[in-house]
């Protein structure tokens, strides 16, 4: 054991005149009695005291100097052997997370909450001339509190560290904390984890679990070591929770089944991550209404995966749940977006010299659409080879387009005007990032009676879709509030384009992108992980922000770019929902059926981890970093508490008696 302020030593001088006092001695008064008869008994009975009596004089000095000893070590601070190096850079690395919420069976505390007391006990080592750093690396790594000499703010702010539903980050903690604090001779890295690390068979110096090594990884004949961001001098592991078994949903994913056009097909996968087999049931829910209980028996170390098949028209949320009661609920739900698929009725209007065969064929074919009579009961209107003499309200469709469109804005101005007749025209620019010609291939296409489309503005934003080797534009797409416009000049009676099964998925696509729908259902997202959702909004808004809601309410700014938008990495499971920003304040206010009720906007974060399900604890190698404090109090305070207890001795031997 060292000291931080030897100089302070010197208080130990403070020995000297209790010494000198209790040698000095007091000098008697002499004064006259009339008798010595009474004096000489008292003085007989004071020559026959016990060793103690004797000895009491000197075990009080004694106890001072002890005292005083004490109080001069305190005073100068000792430091444990590990604190020798003075002015060390100590950086807490809490891991929060989704293993972290297991519950201890035995305590009765999360791993997290074991973990923040752990750390806040070491946060009270800190001495004068150290910083200390908190870095929290659960779905995203999180710099708490930079470096400071105040530990109390660490202790307080771990006591705010809340967990998240994501995977681990402990790799970039450590890296961000190497980054905090350069000088590697002063920094001293200390992790408070359960170990459940990507790749942790590599900690053990077992097989790696990863899938993803090389094959100069796989033909090497070096043993497995642990990774370097796990081992150094600099770095300390603190264990906490205990190994428990688990059983959780690892995967759940649907997409549009490929046999039935409004059907879909869900993917699902269970573990087992225990060393028994186990029963229990799997419950699948549309909304409030079951779709399925599916029986499970998994043998030990392993897995149950099925694909099933079915149809909703009407969407909503698909919630997968497993019957059993363990320590960690978080993998037990896991949750898919079905999108609505309503019908779309759409009116046919076509020209006098065009029968539209072709079209109506297409239109008739895709499995949605329904061709109706009625304007009133109309969602989509379609022109073929005729314009409209006022361009009606609602989503339009004008292919075969004869001439120019109808007056609009304030100028009195044609919607669109029409160039010359173009010959042998042939496809050779599409925009690839449109929605409409998503699985469209139209390069080197002739497009007989194909002209150029210029739209005037007044009507709406317009976008070239397809244009010519001349530059002629054949198909736009015009955005307006009133409802989008698709136009494309070519006579589909005279052109091979409706034979093409191109023809058909653009019509589809068309469907989708009139209503604002992808047609695609929307995949789950796994915590952590970054994602682009497609989400259609309208071009022409103002504002390419939007409002992430999040299954707790809590809202984010996020960027709608193209029909997309960046999410994640994100940090809790459960149900999201995009809100474009006049709509956030309402959407908050909303309740969580009205919300499930707008499949659309709607995202679905699973754990989808199985590192983090895993929830046994791997072996921890050794490592090289020195040893920390006793956790709990520095030195001096357990000096103070020494010092005290010997006044109160001291008292009790002699100065008691003394009162008595």
């Amino acid at each position: 054991m060292s000291f931080a302020s030897p100089d302070k030593l010197i208080w130990l001088l403070a020995a000297l005149p209790i010494i000198a006092f209790y040698i000095l001695k007091t000098r008697l008064r002499r004064r006259s009695v009339a008798t010595l008869l009474f004096w000489d008994q008292v003085f007989e009975q004071k020559r026959q005291r016990s060793l103690w009596q004797n000895l009491r004089h000197w075990i009080s000095l004694l106890l001072q100097l002890v005292f005083v000893t004490l109080l001069g070590l305190a005073i100068a601070d000792p430091l444990w052997n590990s604190q020798e190096d003075s002015g060390q850079d100590l950086i807490l690395v809490v891991d929060n997370s989704a293993s972290m919420q297991a519950v201890d069976p035995a305590s009765g505390k999360t791993r997290l909450r074991q973990a923040i007391d752990r750390a806040s006990d070491v946060a009270g080592t800190l001495r004068s001339g150290d910083n200390i750093a908190l870095i929290t690396a659960g779905a995203s790594v999180r710099v708490v509190v930079g470096m400071s000499d105040f530990a109390p703010t660490v202790q307080e702010a771990l006591l705010e560290i809340q967990p998240t539903d994501g995977p681990t980050r402990i790799d970039e903690a450590i890296a961000a904390a190497r980054r905090l604090a350069a000088d590697d001779k002063k920094r001293r890295i200390v992790v408070f984890s359960d170990g459940g690390v990507p790749d942790r068979d590599l900690l053990s110096g077992g097989p790696s679990s990863s899938s993803e090594l090389s094959a100069d990884d796989a033909e090497s004949e070096t043993p497995d070591v642990p990774p370097d961001w796990f081992s150094g001098d600099d770095v300390r592991w603190i264990q906490v929770g205990a190994s428990v078994d688990n059983l959780a949903i690892t995967t759940f994913q649907v997409r549009r089944s490929t046999v039935d056009p409004i059907g879909y097909s869900l993917l699902v996968e269970v573990r087992n991550f225990s060393s028994d087999p186990v029963e229990t049931r799997l419950t699948l829910q549309l909304d409030d209404a079951m779709v399925d209980v599916i029986p499970l028996e998994i043998e030990a170390e392993g897995a149950f995966r099925k694909q099933i098949d079915g149809t909703s028209r009407g969407g909503g949320v698909l919630t997968g749940t497993l019957k059993t009661e363990d320590v960690f609920p978080v993998d037990d739900v896991a949750r898919a977006i079905l999108p609505d698929r309503p019908e779309i009725p759409v009116k046919l209007v076509t020209g006098d010299a065009s029968e539209s065969y072709y079209l109506r064929r297409v239109l008739e074919s895709i499995p949605l659409v329904r061709i109706v009579d009625s304007d009133a009961s109309a969602r989509l209107t379609v022109f073929a080879g005729t314009v409209p003499e006022t361009v009606p309200e609602g989503p339009l469709l004008l292919v075969d387009v004869p001439e120019s469109g109808p007056v609009v804005g304030p100028g009195n101005q044609p919607a669109w005007r029409l160039g010359r007749r173009v010959e042998q025209p042939i496809i050779a620019k599409q925009d690839k990032q449109s929605p409409l010609l998503r699985h469209v291939q139209l390069q080197n296409v002739i497009l007989s009676g194909g002209r150029d489309l210029e739209v005037n503005e007044a009507l709406g934003a317009p976008t070239t879709l397809l244009e010519t080797a001349g530059g002629d534009r054949v198909c736009v797409s015009i955005e307006r509030s009133e409802g989008r416009i698709l136009l494309l000049a070519s006579d589909l009676d005279s052109s091979d384009l409706p034979l093409r099964i191109a023809f058909p998925v653009l019509m589809t696509n068309a469907m989708n992108w009139f209503f604002r729908e992808t047609g695609e259902i929307r995949p789950a997202i796994a915590t952590g992980q970054s994602s682009d959702v497609l989400w259609d909004v309208a071009e022409e808004s103002p504002s390419q922000t939007a409002r992430l809601i999040a299954p707790s309410g809590e809202r984010s700014l996020v960027t709608v770019q193209r029909g997309k938008v960046k999410l994640g990495p994100l940090a809790q499971t459960g149900v999201y929902r995009l809100a474009s920003e006049e709509d956030a304040e309402a959407a908050f206010a909303e309740t969580a059926a009205s919300i499930a009720g707008d499949d659309a906007n709607l995202v679905a974060v699973n754990l989808s981890d199985a590192n983090e399900s895993d929830l046994r604890l791997p072996e921890l190698p050794e490592t090289t970093a020195g040893e920390l404090p006793p956790a709990g109090r520095s030195p001096w305070f357990y000096l103070i508490l020494l010092a005290a207890g010997l006044v109160i001795t001291e008292w009790a031997l002699y100065q008691r008696r003394v009162v008595a």
